[in-house]
């Protein structure tokens, strides 16, 4: 069943598990996080970043909903830039979208992220939004608590702009660190939930850690987002599959054979994660 996150995100803050957001872009990828769920009784949230095609995305969505009806998932538009991108999202069928202007000025990011609510909440769409900023795990630096979200500013943004879920920044970032993964404040965490009445979201859940993320999602965390650990789990089962120099009868190894090598890899990192998360049986 395709729904907007509010409820999954919900149900999730009063019972204290987190949903993995796993970044899809195909329908293999797309049904292995669907079948995943299934087997381990989860809800999932599909986050698709805006440079792929929303129309071929929420097409495949849809039709694995059917698939798996019991299932209960939301398709999360991920980082969107603009008022249009998120319009576009949503004329796709999308049944959320995130909003990020953390990167502007915070009244900025106020009022972008308000017109986007109002336009989304009259067509039954829920919204995610970013305040502080995270960045790319390659890049961070040592000043980076600098960016982290600030309790009082996440208030006043909640409460004027009437999103649904904030995305904040409290340790991690974007893509695989250089060296050991940064500490998340969990501290910091805690004050937000008690602070605000929406649920929180993680970026960059990739290499922070199992236990750093199990104690995030105790601290309040109900939605992870999750790609690059997945994509390299089932890019290096490719290439060890690969080194094996299998063939077929035939002399070759078709296609479909060694991609269903790496979508398996990906569905069983994605699986550890469930696992991680607490979200196992909550179906």
């Amino acid at each position: 069943m395709l729904e907007n996150m509010n409820r999954l995100l919900k149900e999730a803050t009063e019972k204290g598990y987190g949903i993995p957001a796993p970044g899809v872009n195909d329908f293999q990828t797309l049904e292995a996080v669907f079948q995943a769920c299934s087997e381990l009784k989860s809800p999932l949230i599909i986050d698709c970043v805006q440079r792929n095609d929303f129309e071929a995305v929420a097409d495949m969505t849809k039709f694995l909903a059917k698939r798996y009806p019991h299932v209960p998932a939301a398709l999360n538009l991920d980082h969107g830039s603009t008022f249009d991108v998120c319009a576009q999202a949503i004329q796709a069928g999308f049944t959320s979208v995130m909003i990020d202007c953390s990167k502007e000025a915070f009244e900025e990011n106020v009022r972008v992220t308000a017109e986007v609510v109002k336009m989304a909440h009259a067509v039954g769409v829920s919204v995610e939004a970013e305040l502080g900023y995270l960045g790319t795990a390659s890049q961070i630096s040592e000043d980076h608590r600098n960016s982290f979200t600030k309790p009082d500013e996440a208030l006043e943004f909640v409460e004027k702009t009437n999103v649904d879920c904030l995305a904040v920044a409290v340790g991690t970032a974007h893509g695989f660190y250089k060296g050991d993964a940064p500490r998340i404040d969990l501290e910091l965490i805690s004050e937000l939930k008690k602070t605000l009445s929406v649920p929180l979201v993680l970026h960059g859940g990739s290499s922070a850690g199992d236990e750093q993320l199990a104690n995030a999602v105790k601290a309040g965390i109900a939605k992870i987002n999750l790609f690059s650990d997945l994509s390299s789990a089932g890019t290096d089962a490719v290439k060890d599959f690969l080194n094996q120099g299998k063939t077929t009868i035939l002399g070759f190894m078709p296609l479909s054979m060694v991609y269903g090598v790496g979508v398996e890899a990906y569905k069983k990192m994605f699986m550890h994660y469930i696992g991680v998360f607490g979200s196992a049986n909550r179906v």
